[in-house]
């Protein structure tokens, strides 16, 4: 009896030993791994296992009384509060954000510190927004321009100064599918409220 228990351990270690070197059986154990990998990337970068395509947003108008502003932007807006430098003045900033298929629009509006007496292009090169294009719009304020692409992801802006308010429009995306048409869409239905 004690022989025979001594042989069938000896044989459930030899089994054991085989299934380790077996470089099939611990191929099928990565299996489970890979696919929970590949699920939580997959999550994470936004594609649907359903199968469903992201739906697309309408587009509506939306207006603002608190920042005096209208936009049209799809689906609704999210307000955000963050801080922003001018000259080494921190000012507090309402960021205004709706988002339609892998695009953020966004309007940030702020009042400039009354310290900051700088031209508007150096108020936006400081911002690290390049103003280009300087033109006048209705009702009094300047507009400048801002487009880059960097690190696959493009960013386009306009900036909008009227008297001491800052009102940064913008439009980033993943430079391949930059939506030209909607951008400039965005932009031009921004109006100051009183003014068209």
């Amino acid at each position: 009896m004690l022989g025979a228990k001594t042989s069938c351990k000896t044989r459930m270690n030899v089994s054991d030993d085989a299934s380790k070197s077996d470089p099939m059986a611990r191929r099928f154990a990565l299996i489970p791994v890979v696919i929970i990998a590949a699920a939580v990337l997959a999550y994470q970068f936004g594609f649907r296992l359903e199968g469903r395509q992201t739906e697309k947003l309408d587009w509506r108008a939306h207006t603002v009384a608190e920042s005096n502003f209208a936009v049209t932007a799809p689906g609704m807006l999210v307000i955000n509060h963050q801080n922003m430098n001018f000259d080494g003045e921190s000012a507090d900033a309402a960021t205004y954000i709706a988002s339609d298929l892998g695009a953020d629009f966004s309007v940030s509006v702020v009042r400039r510190p009354d310290d900051d007496l700088r031209p508007f292009d150096e108020a936006a090169k400081g911002l690290g927004l390049l103003g280009t294009d300087a033109t006048e719009r209705v009702g009094g304020g300047t507009m400048f321009r801002h487009d880059v692409t960097l690190n696959g992801a493009r960013t386009e802006a306009v900036l909008i100064f009227k008297d001491r308010m800052l009102y940064q429009l913008m439009v980033r995306s993943p430079a391949a599918s930059f939506p030209e048409t909607n951008a400039q869409r965005f932009f031009d239905s921004f109006h100051l409220l009183g003014q068209s």
